[in-house]
């Protein structure tokens, strides 16, 4: 197992997790940016388009994170064999992430030749950001996140405002751009900020690819399922009612980040934080589990609550008043925070703990049945401002599945051995 590097800071007077979550918020704000930028700017149909093609984006990242950016928390990078292969990986990734989407976008979509490369840019750009932050994660540095992230901000917002000053009216290619620019200043903010001996490479040590597949594939399998059913959701809205109605439910996610933020501050730390725990009990960490979940169902719900209650007030904010966000839709997506909330420690657990090829499958169920809930609501007539909670169903039951089925089982048969006296060597 990875643990924190030797020189991560020591007697921090900010708990880690707050710290985590506060690095959370400075790269959704960067992102909050952008979305609301574009809602406002394109309209719906515009946002429409950009949010499958930001989607496209997070789903590649999801492959990356997870191959590479989840095995380098957890693995041990201090083997020379094993930072060599994550090295290869992470480059190849860089690489076929840009090319790829280039590809795909050239194929798929009616962007313009330069459009797509901007598109590719930026997808290849999100993915080594993301590559770095996990290395500034799995390190315990979150306050250098934060700096890298402002970085971001700044130079995200910069190029908005040139795309909004241009003659003529603002276009998805624009904001890809905004998108690439941010994303690069990240990245190479970041990784200057990263600890020089995480930086070094051994070249002569082969690089052992088997160790670092083994356990990536099947979390890189893991992170792409919840996006990809995301994109899915979109893609079946698209097709019922088309690209306004994705942008509408678009806006109201963007609306209830603040709720997500929750969810994904503190699951950039668990992972992180479970992986440098290799030796507690699984019982220990199945109680910060528990807490942990409770913890984030009540802040996002929370969070939730107040956006609704400021939608009226807040939403005009978000769309610039070119259309309306749905409160049914704001409650959808709230419901569907609160669902990662439910599943997203003891995912990650179980899949520390050595299990993510059984995590992968309660996911890829999950997924499934969300779908299909879905599907079937929209073929009896459910307005599509209703998709975000038809989903939120299955996320629920693939935590309760991960909990009660994968790390429960295994702190039982552990209970009996914590209960037997050692003996005492004097």
């Amino acid at each position: 197992m990875a643990t924190p590097t030797d020189d991560a800071p020591r007697g921090r007077r900010v708990p880690t997790a707050l710290v985590a979550l506060v690095a959370q918020a400075t790269q959704t704000g960067v992102s909050f940016l952008l979305q609301v930028a574009a809602a406002r700017s394109l309209g719906a149909d515009g946002f429409g388009v950009y949010a499958l093609l930001f989607g496209a984006v997070v789903m590649t990242t999801a492959v990356t994170t997870g191959l590479v950016g989840d095995s380098l928390t957890v693995l041990d990078r201090r083997d020379a064999r094993t930072r060599s292969a994550l090295v290869v990986l992470a480059a190849t990734s860089v690489v076929a992430a840009t090319v790829l989407s280039y590809a795909g976008a050239i194929v798929w979509t009616s962007l313009s030749p330069s459009g797509c490369l901007t598109f590719a840019v930026a997808t290849g750009a999100f993915v080594a950001a993301d590559l770095v932050r996990r290395l500034l994660m799995a390190t315990m540095h979150f306050w250098r996140l934060v700096v890298g992230d402002l970085v971001s901000l700044v130079v995200t917002a910069g190029v908005v405002v040139a795309v909004l000053a241009q003659p003529g009216a603002p276009t998805v290619a624009g904001f890809l751009l905004a998108l690439a620019a941010g994303q690069a200043a990240s990245g190479v903010t970041g990784w200057l900020l990263v600890p020089r001996h995480e930086r070094s490479v051994r070249p002569w040590a082969r690089p052992d690819l088997a160790r670092v597949l083994r356990f990536g594939t099947w979390r890189a399998a893991q992170q792409f399922v919840r996006p990809t059913m995301l994109n899915v959701m979109r893609w079946t809205v698209l097709a019922a009612a088309g690209a306004a109605a994705v942008g509408e439910l678009e806006a109201a996610r963007v609306y209830v980040a603040p709720a997500m933020l929750v969810v994904q501050g503190f699951g950039s730390y668990l992972l992180s934080s479970y992986a440098a725990s290799s030796d507690h009990t699984l019982q220990a960490l199945l109680t910060r589990a528990d807490r942990a979940a409770a913890t984030m169902l009540a802040a996002t719900l929370g969070a939730s609550l107040l956006s609704v209650v400021a939608l009226p007030v807040l939403g005009p904010v978000v769309t610039g008043g070119s259309f309306e966000i749905d409160v049914i839709a704001v409650v959808g997506w709230a419901v569907y925070a609160g669902s990662c909330a439910a599943v997203l420690p003891y995912g990650s657990l179980a899949a520390v703990r050595g299990r993510p090829g059984q995590v992968f499958g309660i996911r890829v169920s999950d997924s499934v049945l969300s779908i299909a809930l879905l599907v079937l609501a929209l073929q009896l007539g459910s307005p599509t401002q209703w998709a975000p909670l038809w989903i939120s169903f299955g996320s629920f039951a693939g935590g309760i599945l991960c909990r009660q089925l994968l790390i429960v089982p295994v702190v039982r048969r552990e209970a009996p051995a914590t209960d037997t006296p050692r003996a005492v060597v004097r």
